[in-house]
């Protein structure tokens, strides 16, 4: 029997009030093969997770909410992507988000980097310079996921393949 239609949202409209509302979110892509509203999402469509916690991130890709302490102590919300135990520290892989201001900044800029008028913004926003913002400390509950629940955000990251990656502030 198919499940009736969840709240579904694109990753980009996804707000922290969502995280409120339901602290996992799922990628229907990971999960939702066979429900008959699955050719309405993309691999960018996520919708909350009522499925066991913690939520096992072998299984499929989630968003957990989480929480982010800049070097000068200040606190933010935020989400993270879940990972295994074995993938170390990569930010890459975790995809952290920082919330401030009603928006998500994120760290990992791929191949091509974050670009300069985001991090122009990420300041602009915080009112801070980058030595009182990084090393930026992330966790989310275990209750919540498993695997590694905590990481450290040393900048803007840009990957140079087979990974290797830069860090800029």
């Amino acid at each position: 029997m198919r499940n009736e239609r969840p709240v579904l949202k694109q990753f980009g409209c996804l707000v922290l009030a969502d995280f409120d509302a339901a602290p996992v979110w799922a990628s229907c892509h990971s999960f939702d093969h066979d429900e008959s509203w699955i050719d309405d999402t993309d691999e960018e469509t996520f919708r909350p997770w009522k499925g066991r916690l913690p939520a096992d991130p072998s299984e499929g890709t989630f968003l957990v909410r989480a929480s982010f302490r800049a070097a000068s102590g200040r606190e933010f919300p935020g989400l993270v992507t879940p990972a295994s135990f074995d993938a170390g520290h990569d930010v890459g892989l975790m995809q952290p988000y920082l919330d401030t201001a009603g928006r998500f900044f994120g760290f990992w800029g791929g191949v091509v980097g974050v670009d300069a008028a985001e991090k122009s913004a990420f300041y602009s926003v915080l009112g801070a310079r980058p030595e009182e913002l990084f090393p930026i400390n992330f966790s989310y509950s275990p209750q919540l996921a498993s695997g590694r629940c905590s990481g450290s955000i040393a900048g803007f990251y840009r990957s140079l393949g087979a990974g290797k990656y830069v860090v800029d502030v």
